[in-house]
């Protein structure tokens, strides 16, 4: 019986922890919701133009996202947000692309909070790993791009 209690007891805690995490996750996603636009980006080494910062803008509603990014594809890109972590430093994000570059693959990034509406992002289109650190060397293939909320 002693035994029982105490597996009981893990079990529980346990399932509490997952909870936890769950509810950070939703609530930093939430964070994410609404319009955003390029401030500056780099791919490959190279600055996106600034026609093309001018024209990017992702929208966040709940795990559902769609991005017009020129530099990335002529057609808007549809995603479903699969995973955020904020408890990781850096923080993870990932989500998969329903169209455009990269379309199934599930796209591995971190990001961080520059403050409440500013928030840069550094990924790896290609789906084979998550960045380390806010670089996107030439020959690299990674995406830096630094967003702020768009104002209303």
């Amino acid at each position: 019986m002693r035994i029982l209690t105490t597996l009981l007891l893990v079990v529980a805690v346990a399932a509490c922890a997952v909870g936890g995490q769950d509810e950070k996750a939703d609530k930093e996603k939430k964070k994410f919701a609404g319009t955003w636009v390029m401030v500056s980006g780099q791919v490959d080494g190279k600055a996106v133009s600034d026609e093309h910062v001018k024209a990017n803008k992702p929208t966040y509603e709940g795990d559902k996202i769609t991005v017009v990014s020129p530099h990335q594809s002529a057609e808007t890109i549809k995603a479903k947000l699969a995973r955020v972590d904020p408890s990781k430093k850096p923080h993870e994000m990932d989500w998969v692309r329903e169209n455009g570059p990269g379309k199934e693959k599930t796209m591995m990034a971190i990001y961080e909070w520059v403050d409440d509406d500013t928030y840069r992002i550094c990924l790896d289109p290609s789906g084979k790993e998550r960045p380390k650190e806010f670089k996107a060397p030439a020959g690299s293939g990674y995406i830096i791009h630094t967003w702020k909320r768009a104002k209303k």
